[in-house]
């Protein structure tokens, strides 16, 4: 028997959010640590990673030899993203505090709305392949 451990990345400040994993489109369970283990026979299967939203997931095909480990890491591909909403929420808490000019208040009213539109577009386009994986 093999052994398939799935780990997943995330940055120091990063929320540890419950992950569902499917193995050939069958529920394994809920992932709620930072890494699980199981005991599997040898062969191929695709490993899905799969947020607690049903839409937002990924796959990854995986061959576990006879014997020995397969270590499967994966993270989200929010980084950027995580960087502009801190931006934003410091913007928010900013002119909830101080009353900004008029042509920073409609500034800010553009810049947070038009990122806002821009996230979901890019979440949309990226919805089954959410997650990157690296193979070990």
């Amino acid at each position: 028997m093999a052994r398939l451990t799935l780990v997943q990345k995330r940055g120091k400040f990063a929320l540890s959010l419950p992950h569902k994993i499917l193995i050939d489109g069958h529920l394994l369970g809920v992932m709620k640590d930072r890494e699980v283990s199981v005991e599997m026979p040898a062969g191929a299967y695709d490993i899905t990673v799969q947020s607690m939203v049903p839409m937002i997931s990924a796959t990854q095909h995986v061959e576990l030899p006879l014997r020995g480990e397969v270590r499967l890491e994966f993270s989200d591909r929010e980084q950027v993203w995580d960087a502009l909403f801190v931006v934003d929420v410091v913007l928010w808490v900013v002119k909830r505090f101080l009353h900004l000019a008029s042509p920073w208040t409609w500034l800010y009213e553009v810049f947070t709305n038009g990122y806002f539109v821009l996230w979901l577009i890019y979440e949309w386009r990226i919805r089954n392949h959410y997650f990157k994986f690296e193979l070990h």
